[in-house]
């Protein structure tokens, strides 16, 4: 048998690193998240390179940052003939295998007979996979998007129709995953990914983890105090605890297992994080502020990932492939563009990077302030560049919560970090965005909003994290008729 370890990616949505009680979230109790970093790593600064599902879980796949990889965008998708984490690893000789949210094969037509006569209730995403855009996983388990979590369904392998769930989402998926690791007989290494949307909105869990006092929860200094923000981070907070006992029940089964308990990588991550009341917004992300960019990254694998905790390097999703490849004793493509920190895993000497690429490619576009952006971060700075010219740049060490973009007042440091955001675009082949910040030119009226005032199938940025709403964006005196 191969002494390649058995690969396990555990993989949530809108999971902000903040929310872990050994990140310092004073309400959450995450025992399993926080065994796992105590007795591993966690990255205490990691990022979604790009924080919207599809693109991110793109980057997440491929190793290459959206604007330059298989999907470039919210309705994109993992192409037919990609190289991917699960394509790499079956060359180096596992069986791989995928339970839950895919998001990168959203065909339009891909519809089968019984979703069209007899839709779930509230689905939006009925659609089925196709084969060649499952990113080259062998066992599939997988749908697209459910937004659902007590009504879901997943497609199974060949199979045209879905399963129905029967219980919480999390709940379900986790029992799948602990079925096929009891029932695996392979003799390959095992890859399998267990990708659950909560705590994705909508915000529910079961009742028995329903335990938060909305009044009582502490909170971030740029949370808006409101009954219903708080109503909506007691929920949050309850389906990540629920994911957390999952976790788990997952190590459970791999640790009573000889075949897996001996020898399994853990990973621990998210997509993208969620402002959750953070700048009097929630169920949002898009944009680069640190609840959105912000995600949890554990590694744990006994022996050969000595116990550390808390790691304070910058790491971000582009690099979770390379680092993969390395732990596993893979070969590199050289067609990755991100880094492999399996040396600091391992305890040996690593120098990590000074500043990660962030960006929005693709945005999807349900409302005016949802705008495209290339940005950076290092040790003290946030600076990013909008699509319309505008700025944002923060100062991380005087203004941890990003209360206040200090774009114009520091135009020195707005040119330097705009010059090394240029070499990381070029680095990276960026394919236009170069273009708009060396020659862009200014739009030369504002536009107008005209949607109805609580239209948005999001929920509106009242405090306008845009900057375009200062110059570029007013309300149409009759949009409301």
């Amino acid at each position: 048998m191969s002494k390649r370890p058995h690969i396990i990616y555990i993989l949530s949505d809108e999971h902000c690193g903040f929310a872990m009680g050994h990140a310092g979230d004073p309400n959450l109790q995450t025992p399993q998240m926080d065994r796992l970093a105590a007795e591993g790593v966690s990255f205490e600064r990691a990022y979604a390179n790009c924080p919207v599902c599809t693109p991110s879980r793109g980057t997440i796949f491929s190793g290459r940052h959206a604007h330059a990889g298989p999907v470039q965008g919210f309705f994109d998708v993992f192409k037919a003939s990609s190289p991917s984490t699960a394509t790499l690893l079956r060359e180096a000789g596992y069986r791989t295998a995928y339970f839950g949210k895919w998001h990168c094969g959203a065909i339009r037509d891909q519809v089968p007979p019984e979703m069209r006569d007899n839709p779930p209730p509230n689905c939006h995403w009925p659609m089925r996979t196709p084969e060649y855009h499952r990113g080259g996983f062998q066992d599939w388990y997988g749908f697209e998007v459910n937004n659902a979590p007590f009504d879901g369904f997943y497609y199974h392998n060949d199979e045209t129709n879905p399963r129905r769930m029967t219980k919480y989402q999390t709940d379900e998926l986790t029992d799948l995953a602990i079925e096929y690791l009891h029932n695996y007989v392979g003799e390959e290494p095992l890859f399998l990914v267990l990708s659950v949307e909560p705590p994705h909105f909508p915000l529910d869990a079961p009742k028995e983890n329903q335990r938060f006092d909305p009044a009582d929860l502490q909170t971030r200094a740029n949370f808006t105090d409101t009954p219903e923000m708080r109503e909506q981070l007691a929920m949050y907070y309850a389906m990540i605890e629920n994911l957390d006992q999952n976790i788990g029940r997952l190590r459970e089964k791999i640790e009573a297992t000889p075949k897996f308990g001996e020898n399994t990588l853990t990973v621990y991550f998210s997509d993208h994080g969620d402002f959750m009341g953070s700048h009097n917004i929630f169920q949002r992300k898009e944009y680069p502020h640190e609840e959105s960019v912000r995600i949890p990254a554990v590694f744990h694998w006994p022996v050969h990932i000595p116990a550390k905790g808390l790691t304070p390097e910058l790491w971000s999703l582009v690099d979770l492939l390379p680092t993969t490849l390395g732990l596993a004793g893979a070969e590199i493509p050289s067609h990755l563009q991100g880094r492999d920190y399996s040396p600091l895993l391992r305890g040996e000497e690593f120098k990590a990077p000074d500043d990660l690429l962030l960006e929005m490619v693709g945005n999807p576009r349900w409302s005016l302030d949802l705008l495209d952006w290339r940005g950076l971060v290092n040790d003290r700075w946030k600076y990013a560049y909008l699509e319309t010219g505008h700025e944002l740049l923060f100062d991380l060490e005087s203004d941890p919560f990003e209360l206040n973009n200090v774009a114009r007042d520091n135009p020195d440091v707005c040119t330097a970090l705009k010059a090394r955001l240029l070499k990381l675009l070029a680095e990276t082949r960026e394919p236009y965005f170069d273009v708009l910040i060396q020659h862009g030119t200014k739009p030369q009226t504002p536009v107008r909003d005209v949607s109805p005032s609580g239209a948005s199938v999001l929920v509106p940025c009242p405090e306008k994290l845009s900057p375009a709403w200062d110059d570029m964006i007013v309300r149409a005196p009759d949009a409301d008729g």
